[in-house]
C-alpha cells in the first residue's frame, strides 16, 4: 500500500480528506450560525415593533376611556341641570307659584300687606 517514500510532516490522503471533511463541516455550522443569528435578529425587531404599537393602542384606548368618563359625568350634570329647569317651567306655569317668587325676589306686596326684612342670627362664636 506504500506508494512512494513517507515524509513525516505531510499527510496522508486519508487524513487530508478528514481534515476538509472537518473544515467543511466547521463552515457550514458557522453559516447556519450566521443565519440564525440574522434570523432571531429580524424576529426581534419585529417583535419590538408590534410591542410598541401595542403599548401605543394601550396608551390610547386608556386616554379615551378617562374621556369617556369625563363625557358622561358632565352629560348627568346637564341631564340634571334640564330636569330641575323643566321642574322650573312647570312650575312658572302655576300662576300662584309665580305670585309667591315675585313677592319673594322683588319685594313686591298685594294690597294690605306690610313687608319687614328680617335677617337671621349666625351663631358662630
Amino acid at each position: 500500500m506504500n506508494h512512494g517514500p513517507r515524509i513525516y510532516n505531510s499527510l496522508s490522503p486519508e487524513e487530508q480528506r478528514a481534515r476538509l471533511r472537518r473544515k467543511q463541516a466547521k463552515l457550514e455550522k458557522e453559516t447556519h450560525r450566521k443565519r440564525l443569528n440574522v434570523i432571531m435578529a429580524v424576529f426581534a425587531i419585529i417583535f419590538v415593533a408590534l410591542g410598541v404599537q401595542i403599548a401605543i393602542k394601550i396608551s390610547q384606548t386608556g386616554r379615551l376611556n378617562n374621556q369617556v368618563q369625563a363625557e358622561k359625568q358632565t352629560l348627568t350634570k346637564v341631564k340634571n341641570k334640564r330636569n330641575e329647569l323643566e321642574t322650573e317651567k312647570q312650575d312658572l306655569k302655576d300662576p300662584n307659584y309665580v305670585a309667591k317668587l315675585i313677592r319673594y325676589k322683588f319685594y313686591y306686596s298685594k294690597s294690605n300687606e306690610k313687608i319687614y326684612n328680617v335677617h337671621e342670627r349666625n351663631d358662630d362664636n
